[in-house]
């Protein structure tokens, strides 16, 4: 089982796609059950973006994160970043860093 299918297996109520968006920015996002991920990053950001989409699918399910100037839309982001780094660890061990 890859790592991204143990994400997967936690969150079975999550569908997770790949897509290409030629922006190296975008790493993805949530529309409600539907976890869109950018395959054009490399590895090891699939499975923290697909983490970080899960904290938002636990926490923020009903909130517009779309304005990135709101200053709750900033928290929420900041959080969603520590709390999706913690659950890397608790899964994974080990931080991996992007190549």
């Amino acid at each position: 089982m890859t790592d991204l299918e143990k994400i997967e297996d936690k969150y079975p109520q999550l569908k997770f796609w790949g897509i290409e968006v030629n922006n190296k920015h975008y790493h993805g996002h949530i529309e409600g059950t539907d976890v869109y991920i950018n395959l054009l990053q490399p590895d090891i950001d699939w499975l923290k973006s697909a983490l970080h989409e899960t904290v938002h699918y636990d926490f923020d399910c009903e909130k517009d994160l779309s304005n990135n100037r709101n200053i709750s839309v900033r928290r929420s982001e900041k959080w969603a970043v520590k709390e999706s780094e913690r659950e890397y660890e608790k899964m994974f061990g080990r931080k991996k860093k992007a190549e």
